[in-house]
Parts: C-alpha cells; structure tokens; sequence
C-alpha cells in the first residue's frame, strides 16, 4: 500500500492514523514490526512533522503502536480492540468467556444463513471434510486448523466485519480449541457432527436451525471444557 498526501475534508492527522491503521489492519505491517522512522513518513507523505507525530500518538493511546525509545515505533495490536478485549477476557471468569462465545457463534451462524451463497456454502462443506480427515487421523494440529478456518469463513458469510473482529480477538484469548490439555478425540469425534448439522443449515440457509447447531456446539464444547479447566485450576 503507497502511502498518500491526505485530503482537508477532515483533520490531517485523524487522516494520516487512518492510513497507518489501514496498513496494519490489512496485515501489511504485522504485529512486532518496526514501522519507518517519523522522518520517513513526513517525507513520504508530503507534511509537518507535528501532524505526522500527532497521527503516531493517537494510534500509541489506542495500543495499537508502541513507542520504544531509542528504538523506533513497533506495531503492538491488529486493532484498537485487540489489547484491551484481549485483557479483560483474560480478567474474565472462564464460564462468561465461554457463554460470550455462544452468544457470537449463534449471531454469526443466523447471519451466515441469511448470506452465505452457493460458492462459500461449498467451501464451508470441503472444510467440514478437512475437520473429519484430520479427526481420523489423529491429527490434533490439522483439526484445529480446519476448525479455525471453517469459524473463520462462517464468519465471512456473515459478511460484518466487527463481529469477526470481535470474535477472533475472543478466540485469541481463551484459544480454547488449540489447548492440548483440553481437546481428545472423542471430544473432536461429536464436535464433527455438530459442525456438519451447522454447515448444512448455513447451506441452506436456514437461520433458525443455524442458530440452533452453533449453540448445540458451543454446548458441548462447555461441557467438556469446564470440568476439565476447573481440574487443571485446582491442580495448580
């Protein structure tokens, strides 16, 4: 992405925060990365080093850069929801993360099922196939890939862009279907049926019985999730 001399309909600054958000929310400057010196892009984008540096602290307040000094300025978070979301969910009870995550499966499946069209309903089904091979052959990492990229495009048939915000931040904090200590294959074997009762009403678009299959799902991965994180709290 080129960066480029902003229009005056709005703040220059606010203008030049939303250029730098574009390019790490677009993935272009990922997290960890060190971003051009203040010099740099006052060059490259044709203006005051005061707005410039106003742009630059505004995305510092929202976490989303950090400043280092004598080091630079690195990208901290994919978004200005990402550092606190993922701080209060690590705050929360296990029990309320977990039914929060109800809550937003069920509204992405009811609105999949209102949205989804025939190609990504194809996708959703060869994805629902990669959960089962990777569940026949015992491969905890594989199923954990194809669960995370079926939840990922069920949410692109959703088509709303902060509820998959959102939920991919919830994921990233409680990453719950990536715990070793916390997934077995029987558990896999009845989260499989459950996801194709899920993709076939997305297919179909039935929204109810959508709605339906995702709170099925997340009931059963409660149950045997919080007996087993309240086992491991009480080991410790």
């Amino acid at each position: 992405m080129t960066l480029i001399a902003p229009a005056r309909s709005s703040t220059l600054s606010a203008q030049v925060a939303h250029q730098l958000e574009q390019l790490i929310t677009s993935g272009e400057w990922p997290v960890g990365k060190r971003i051009p010196a203040e010099s740099e892009l006052v060059a490259q984008l044709g203006l005051s080093r005061n707005t410039v540096r106003e742009a630059l602290r505004s995305l510092i307040h929202t976490g989303m850069l950090e400043a280092r000094v004598g080091d630079g300025t690195y990208v901290r978070a994919l978004s200005e929801l990402q550092t606190p979301f993922v701080r209060r969910v690590n705050r929360a009870r296990l029990e309320d993360a977990v039914e929060l995550r109800a809550v937003l499966e069920r509204a992405a499946a009811g609105l999949a099922a209102r949205r989804c069209n025939a190609r990504k309903a194809a996708q959703l089904r060869k994805l629902v196939a990669a959960l089962r091979a990777a569940s026949g052959a015992k491969d905890q990492a594989a199923f954990v890939a194809a669960d995370t990229a079926l939840h990922a495009a069920i949410l692109a048939c959703a088509r709303n862009a902060l509820l998959a915000e959102v939920y991919d931040h919830l994921g990233r904090a409680l990453k719950l279907s990536a715990s070793p200590q916390l997934w077995d294959l029987g558990l896999a074997a009845r989260e499989i049926g459950l996801h194709e009762a899920l993709v076939d009403a997305i297919a179909k678009g039935d929204a109810v019985r959508a709605e339906s299959a995702a709170t099925s799902l997340v009931e059963s991965l409660r149950a045997a999730l919080l007996p087993a994180a309240h086992k491991a709290r009480a080991a410790r």
